[in-house]
């Protein structure tokens, strides 16, 4: 195919410290059978061989740019400073540490349609499993399905550029692709497109288990859902009701780390059950309530 009738895919990648697996990703990113792409690359202060590989990379190769950060900026402002600094009309998100299939770039944009994002699926890589990111996954139709669990991943995603409008700046707190997730799902604007186009790595020096072994997992989860909900509530473009939906969720679900038992919690669970845990099988009064009263149990009850 001519590549001056594809649009220009921008796939947007962080680095930092990732020697260990990023000339795999590289190499998976320049295979694409799409080949219309520019590789954007912001190192966020690798102490390692990262910028080295990155460098004889880019002097091969004159689709990759990249720069390395001054100071810091941690993931959530890297990534959105990676975005920024794209050209391309479709934005696709890339990890340093996975391994994308030949077809991922082709299929998204085959599949996107008049949607701001669409997401796939991907298969973990580790030395204990081999599993499906989202089995037996059902989009949710309604925004409260991605409130309290987050269901779009970074490394799946593929954005239209006016997306960005909405969904720039990303929160300094949470979680980057859970903010995107939601503010497509909120318009009604998101895909998902249910085949495995990344195989994505768990390993310890990943950011996310990094955050949870530093500290206790529940205590890590309870955190994470409160900055989102707040990050969430400060949505420029909610309507008046929706976010007083997301306020009372948020104090209903903050009340766990000093109630034993969240009664608001306990309410919001059991009467949108349904909207804010889609993929969860249907319960009956007594199963909901039961449900409910488990999801509110206090944080420290736990501990």
């Amino acid at each position: 195919m001519n590549t001056d009738m594809q649009p220009l895919v921008s796939i947007a990648l962080c680095t930092y410290n990732g020697e260990r697996f990023l000339i795999k990703q590289l190499d998976s990113l320049l295979s694409q059978d799409y080949s219309n792409i520019e590789i954007v690359i912001v190192d966020d202060g690798s102490t390692d061989h990262t910028l080295d590989i990155v460098n004889s990379y880019a002097r091969r190769d004159s689709r990759i740019r990249y720069l390395k950060n001054e100071v810091n900026l941690g993931f959530n402002k890297n990534f959105e400073k990676a975005i920024m600094l794209t050209s391309g009309d479709y934005i696709a998100i890339s990890d340093q540490d996975d391994v994308w299939y030949p077809n991922k770039l082709r299929l998204l944009l085959d599949n996107i349609k008049d949607n701001w994002l669409i997401f796939s699926n991907s298969r973990c890589k580790s030395k204990t499993k081999q599993a499906k990111l989202l089995d037996h996954f059902n989009p949710p139709d309604d925004y409260k399905g991605i409130l309290l669990r987050n269901y779009v991943t970074g490394h799946t995603v593929l954005l239209r550029r006016e997306f960005l409008k909405f969904a720039l700046p990303f929160p300094q707190k949470g979680y980057y692709d859970w903010w995107l997730g939601f503010v497509a799902a909120y318009h009604r604007k998101i895909a998902f497109l249910d085949k495995v186009l990344t195989a994505y790595r768990v390993h310890n020096e990943s950011v996310i288990q990094k955050r949870i072994a530093a500290r206790n997992a529940e205590l890590e989860e309870y955190e994470t859902v409160t900055d989102m909900l707040t990050a969430f509530s400060g949505y420029k473009n909610l309507s008046q009701e929706d976010k007083a939906f997301i306020n009372q969720l948020k104090y209903g679900y903050q009340l766990r780390g000093v109630k034993s038992r969240s009664i608001p919690l306990i309410k919001i669970v059991y009467n949108y059950y349904r909207e804010l845990f889609p993929n969860q099988r249907s319960r009956e009064m007594l199963s909901k309530l039961k449900f409910a009263l488990k999801f509110s149990k206090g944080l420290h009850a736990n501990l």
